[in-house]
């Protein structure tokens, strides 16, 4: 038996050694995305993370050891000492290759964590379902793949290295001469393990009872494994074991994410993506058999109110006739910018002139900066926006489900179509990415012009046309002629690989001392910091031609981003406005400019439709799950983002659709962009019936009023 346990010590070390390994991804994941944060007080939630964070990892390191543990019991069993040359030889392959393939993933999903500040999740499937020869490459532009194969190369050498440390030697196994040990051949070895065996059992018979000691000593070192094995991947002795609700560990986010282990996330990814829209939202969300209290409950109004056969029409709105929208016909143009966060407004200035000729017009119009995108994929975000149903958490894109085919009342264009508006939706790149154009026909557009309709010798990079040249395209198009016009629009520069038209110039943009001190990759930063400025700059100077053409006096703008600016540094837990929102730019005419207009108002992208049709139509009739924000009820709006952020003028509320955890917040009173954590209060209960029964409600809409 001391033969086998040699063995199975070298196995162990093999696996402590990997376990370090692993360790040592997760410290310097620690160390490079949390620059720039404060963790004072937060020392013991930081030593929690990476104990949980061994534990994670033996659990992975279970899985990889079931075959080598259950190889090394049967070999134990057969009791031919000589075969575990070869098992050591097949072992060191074995670890070579799955280790490998586990430290690429981690390396991948350290690189994963850059874009989009969390671990491989099912946006990861975006490869697949996304335009994945320019994703392909943008790799190759952003990344020199040469560098990225010997990072890949490393992978594969630093387990190799590992298991050939550990287990060139078995009992003093010579490397350079595998058929001996200790000077002798392995026969002899086997030869004198088997006499020393016989000398243990005695005299007068004694090798059967031997013999079955030996059995009995093999048997519970098996079960002894195998129940180790077992432990080491359930991750714990209590009920439940080791999942991803466990890594709940402390208020600050970040650490929560230190903790966790990539392959986790990515399973939980892998379930939600076939679960698909099998969910069942309603029922998830509480209101099972019951879809009339969440219709009341998102309301705010008695269930009486609510129609007993079609619910949904008490979302439509009857707006009233306007003599001066009727007069005047205004035209809308609707403008959804690529990685348009509203974290970097707040750094412009002359040195960091990060938003160029937009800066004039956020002073002379409006700006609302609480608001929330709904999603953190731009498709995700688009097709909410033009949808005017809100995001259900993990919900697959109506662009790639089997409803994208259906008929809808809600989609967002379809008031203006009825209105005898144009209707138009324009796109940088090409149009059939993820299904753009199916969804944008279905939703009432009469035109659907993406980089195949523009100019072939307009600049452009893998993802289509730069943003300057889509704009004055876009506005050839508003002037040619005098039909009222609603325009849809997503723009795409501001997006990796970063790149530029050779003609254009920055302007300065040196970093502000308490923006430079978050940056985790300077370089990085300068190329998105220039594709930002230059995204502004484009969109500015389209929004100035609109303003001085013969239309600028009867034209409505809206502009949004899809999500925020991702990459360059990470958010506390206070940050939860700032990691999630996107401004909404409002430029109104004059003549069709309501009063007392409350910028400072909450929001989101369900909120922008209704806002252009109290603006823009007279006399029809709409539907719209969200808020008019210059309406006076939008003092109590809330806004939501889809990964369960919620919030309004007092409270904020992080919420875990899938395991029903919730932290609260109240917004301090000094900065009111900076969330404190609080304890539950009825303002939170307010929060999350929202969140809860809008989800339902947009379950039901999806999936019970298509046609």
């Amino acid at each position: 038996m001391r033969f086998f346990r040699k063995i199975l010590s070298k196995i162990i070390l093999l696996n402590i050694i990997f376990l370090a390994a692993m360790s040592g991804f997760r410290l310097v994941f620690f160390l490079y995305y949390g620059q720039g944060m404060d963790f004072s007080g937060f020392g013991a939630d930081i030593a929690e993370a990476f104990y949980m964070g061994v534990r994670y990892d033996a659990a992975v390191l279970g899985y990889v050891n079931v075959l080598v543990n259950l190889s090394f019991c049967v070999l134990m069993f057969i009791g031919r000492k000589e075969y575990f040359d070869k098992f050591f030889k097949a072992a060191r392959l074995y670890y070579t290759i799955i280790m490998g393939f586990v430290f690429v993933f981690l390396y991948i999903d350290f690189e994963f964590y850059s874009y989009f500040q969390s671990h491989l999740n099912i946006l990861a499937f975006g490869i697949v379902d996304d335009d994945t020869k320019a994703l392909l490459s943008t790799f190759h532009e952003n990344y020199n793949f040469f560098i990225v194969g010997l990072k890949f190369a490393i992978c594969f050498i630093v387990p190799y290295l590992i298991a050939r440390f550990s287990l060139s030697r078995h009992c003093g196994l010579d490397p350079q001469s595998p058929t001996t040990q200790c000077g002798r051949t392995t026969a002899e070895i086997a030869g004198q393990a088997r006499n020393d065996e016989a000398k243990s059992l005695g005299n007068n018979g004694a090798q059967g009872e031997g013999a079955s000691q030996s059995a009995i000593k093999k048997a519970v070192l098996f079960l002894t494994l195998g129940l180790l094995n077992f432990i080491i991947i359930r991750g714990t002795f209590t009920m439940f074991p080791l999942g991803l609700p466990n890594a709940e560990i402390s208020a600050n986010p970040f650490i929560n994410t230190v903790a966790i282990n990539a392959f986790y996330v990515f399973e939980d990814a892998i379930v939600v993506r076939g679960q698909g829209s099998k969910i069942d939202y309603i029922e998830a969300a509480g209101y099972k058999d019951n879809i009339r209290q969440a219709f009341a409950d998102y309301l705010d109004i008695d269930i009486s109110e609510i129609p007993q056969v079609h619910p949904e029409d008490s979302l439509r709105i009857a707006l009233p006739y306007n003599k001066i929208i009727e007069d005047d016909k205004p035209n809308v143009i609707f403008i959804v910018m690529e990685s348009f966060g509203a974290d970097l407004i707040k750094y412009n200035s002359t040195e960091f002139n990060i938003l160029g000729e937009l800066k004039k017009h956020f002073d002379e119009d409006f700006l609302f900066m609480n608001f929330l995108s709904a999603h953190h994929v731009t498709i995700g975000s688009l097709e909410t926006a033009i949808a005017n149903v809100a995001r259900r958490p993990d919900a697959p894109y109506l662009a790639q489900s089997k409803y994208l085919y259906n008929t809808y009342d809600f989609w967002g264009a379809l008031p203006y179509k009825a209105k005898n508006y144009e209707t138009l939706f324009f796109y940088g790149g090409n149009s059939g990415w993820r299904g753009l154009d199916s969804l944008m026909s279905i939703a009432g557009f009469n035109k659907i012009l993406g980089e195949g309709t523009m100019p072939k010798d307009a600049p452009r990079n893998q993802w289509g046309i730069f943003d300057g040249y889509l704009f004055d395209f876009i506005f050839d198009e508003f002037v040619k002629d005098d039909k009222r016009k609603f325009i849809y629009v997503m723009t795409m520069t501001n997006h990796p690989p970063f790149s530029l038209p050779k003609d254009y110039k920055p302007m300065s943009l040196t970093p502000p001392k308490d923006l430079a001190q978050k940056i985790i990759d300077e370089e990085m930063a300068a190329k998105r910091f220039e594709t930002y400025q230059y995204a502004c700059e484009m969109l500015g100077r389209f929004i100035t031609k609109v303003k001085n053409s013969k239309y600028g006096d009867n034209t409505i703008i809206a502009v949004t981003g899809d999500h925020n600016f991702w990459g360059l540094f990470g958010y506390s837990a206070q940050d939860i406005l700032d990691r999630l929102s996107v401004p909404l730019y409002l430029y109104i005419p004059p003549k069709l400019r309501p009063q007392n207009i409350n910028d400072a108002v909450f929001g989101s992208h369900i909120d922008i439709l209704p806002t252009l049709y109290n603006l823009s139509l007279s006399n029809t009739q709409v539907f719209a799950m969200g808020q008019n924000l210059l309406s006076k009820k939008a003092e109590k709006n809330i806004a939501f983002h889809d990964s369960g952020a919620i919030m309004d003028k007092n409270y904020a509320l992080l919420y875990n659709f899938k395991d029903k955890s919730a932290s609260y917040y109240v917004w301090d009173k000094n900065n009111k962009r900076k969330a404190v954590e609080s304890d539950k209060t009825q303002g939170h209960n307010r929060l999350l019936k929202h969140f809860l029964s809008q989800t339902a409600i947009a379950d039901y809409l999806i999936k019970n009023t298509g046609k």
